[in-house]
Formats: C-alpha cells, sequence, structure tokens
C-alpha cells in the first residue's frame, strides 16, 4: 500500500471515531450522568434546616 492511502485510511477511521466520541458524549442517556458529576461539588454542603433556610432568607431581605 502506498503511504497517502493509509494515511486516508487513517483519517477516515480517526473521524468516525470522533464522530462517535461526540454523539456519545451529547446522547440523552448520557444527560443524567453528566448531572450528577456537576453537582457532585455540592455534595459534602449540610443540608440546612427548615428553620435555617428561613432566617437566611429573611437576612437578605
Amino acid at each position: 500500500m502506498e503511504f497517502s492511502t493509509v494515511h486516508s485510511i487513517l483519517t477516515v477511521i480517526l473521524f468516525v471515531g470522533f464522530v462517535g466520541l461526540i454523539i456519545w458524549a451529547y446522547g440523552k442517556g448520557r444527560k443524567k450522568d453528566f448531572d450528577e458529576a456537576a453537582n457532585l461539588v455540592f455534595d459534602d454542603e449540610p443540608e440546612a434546616k427548615p428553620e435555617q433556610k428561613q432566617k437566611q432568607e429573611s437576612d437578605h431581605e
């Protein structure tokens, strides 16, 4: 095989892989996983009690 033929085949394979990766990443089935990952930073924060929540809201007014 000639170098240009190998280069062309490799380009097509990488392009198909790239398109597959984009479809996988932006597919509807991945939304839940990405939402969970996006909210991981907030998991270590303690939940506010209802009394504290009302006090915080009144403090902002």
